[in-house]
């Protein structure tokens, strides 16, 4: 088979097999992923249960020849989602473009039994192209789904710079937010014990809570009565750490000991369109979650999948994720296009500290 750069980047198998390629050895990690699994939905616009029936209410107890009485069953609250369209074209660049050529000639001109060399070092060569519109749309559910999870709302405009920009996605969930005041801080773990106790008879036990490194080296290790509570589970006789070697296992092992959920910390971030790192999960939030997975995300085929441009290939990863090539007038592109969007199970069953009043002095 004569290789082309035209028939690389539209040959289904050849793609398939890069796509394989990037998923074994994807180099970045998908955050969302922890929370979420893919679900599909049929129609863009969907059904939305906000909440489901935690609790039964206790039977009655009649008399012998008593009538029942008439109870309305428990409901869950109900609204709509949407998906979001994302999508992006990557253009390469001509001197890219030159190297692949001289690789794809190689190829050519190799003998049958060495062209699986051949072809393996050209799919190397694009690994990192396929990887960019592979992840790409992960990368932004990253930032909607940390954002979801740390202060209950995402929103996304144009551009990421953009702060008057026409706002392309906007969510708001409805998580039970408290916020401790300035005097809390003084004794902010005793404050934070008192606080989930009281929640546990109607959003019972939680699992874990989340936040990111700052708030953790200033609010927990921070905190004046820590070292106090670290040589009350721990004994006496260990050696008293200092906040600059305290790691979130040791800091999760004293809370589990006072009854506290354990800490899990984030330190993660994704690189927007303007080339800045973004923090995943804000400062000055600690969220607490009754499980790790807490929803789905929801995606729904795109259209190009059954009614697509003339003459591009059409190639599917997870989630419906479409990538194809393509070549016009002003040079070669890979795109990708997907339609995804995070659906939070139970909302009104996270619990959200916003510190930021408490950490204002």
């Amino acid at each position: 088979m004569q290789l082309t750069i035209q028939t690389l980047f539209n040959d289904p198998d050849i793609v398939s097999a890069t796509i394989d390629r990037v998923l074994q050895t994807r180099k970045d990690a998908i955050y969302w992923q922890q929370y979420l699994t893919f679900r599909k939905t049929t129609q863009r616009v969907f059904k939305d249960y906000i909440g489901t029936v935690t609790g039964v209410v206790a039977g009655s107890i009649n008399s012998q020849y008593g009538e029942k009485p008439i109870r309305e069953r428990r409901n869950i609250g109900s609204g709509y989602g949407e998906v979001a369209y994302l999508g992006d074209a990557y253009q390469m660049s001509i001197d890219r473009l030159s190297d692949l050529q001289d690789l794809i000639d190689k190829y050519n001109a190799a003998r049958t039994q060495d062209q699986v060399t051949a072809l393996n070092d050209i799919i190397s060569f694009i690994y990192d192209d396929y990887r960019q519109v592979l992840l790409a749309a992960h990368k932004r559910m990253d930032l909607v789904v940390g954002s979801l999870l740390m202060t209950g709302s995402a929103e996304v405009k144009n551009k990421d710079n953009n702060v008057d920009g026409t706002t392309l996605l906007s969510i708001d969930l409805p998580f039970k937010s408290i916020t401790p005041a300035i005097t809390d801080k003084a004794n902010f773990i005793t404050y934070l014990l008192n606080e989930i106790n009281a929640l546990k008879p109607d959003y019972g036990a939680f699992q874990k809570m989340i936040m990111s490194r700052a708030t953790f080296v200033k609010d927990i290790i921070g905190s004046s009565e820590f070292g106090d509570k670290f040589k009350m589970v721990l004994g006496q006789n260990q050696f008293y750490m200092g906040p600059g070697v305290m790691t979130s296992e040791m800091a999760s092992q004293v809370f589990t000991g006072i009854g506290l959920p354990a800490i899990e910390i984030k330190d993660d971030y994704v690189e927007d369109q303007d080339g800045v790192n973004q923090a995943i999960y804000a400062d000055d939030r600690i969220t607490l979650l009754p499980q790790d997975q807490i929803g789905y995300m929801r995606y729904h085929t795109p259209y190009e999948a059954t009614d697509g441009v003339p003459g591009r290939t059409y190639t599917q990863a997870d989630g419906d994720l479409l990538v194809c090539g393509y070549k016009d007038k002003n040079g070669r592109y890979l795109e990708y296009s997907a339609e995804w969007i995070p659906q939070i199970s139970n909302p009104n069953k996270i619990v959200n500290f916003d510190l930021s009043t408490m950490n204002a002095q």
